[in-house]
């Protein structure tokens, strides 16, 4: 295997630890398995090093930043709305909210931050959309 980096023809398989690093946190990921360039020092990991490198930076991530799927999925079901009754009153679509809710995808801060306002004032849902009448009590507690 040639070296993706310097393009030097010999790469030595090696078995080492490896720090990831995100925002002040640190974990250390041991017994991680690829082949090293000797010359310039850069790697390629077998697969399961690989898998286990990129998890783990998910999770450094998550612990960082907070699991903001969660936190809508949370808030949409405290507002008792479904994925549907939540997007018609934000004006995202459904398909939208469920890839937060999973996610997949990254919502914009603002939706957060609208989201985290109206979790502590529901009320405020019937003024975000003038055809939303609450179906059931969303009360909130703390």
């Amino acid at each position: 295997m040639k070296c993706p980096a310097c393009g030097n023809s010999e790469m030595v398989t090696e078995i080492k630890d490896e720090i990831l690093s995100y925002s002040g946190q640190s974990l250390t990921l041991h017994t991680m398995k690829g082949d090293f360039c000797p010359l310039c020092g850069e790697g390629i990991w077998d697969e399961e090093s690989y898998r286990r490198y990129t998890e783990a930076q998910a999770a450094i991530m998550r612990a960082v930043k907070g699991d903001v799927g969660a936190d809508i999925r949370r808030i949409r079901k405290q507002l008792k709305l479904t994925q549907t009754e939540l997007s018609e009153v934000v004006g995202i679509g459904k398909v939208a909210f469920s890839r937060y809710e999973r996610g997949e995808t990254r919502p914009p801060a603002p939706l957060v931050k609208l989201l985290k306002l109206v979790e502590r004032h529901p009320e405020l849902l019937s003024e975000m959309s003038p055809t939303y009448r609450p179906k059931r009590e969303a009360r909130l507690t703390g």
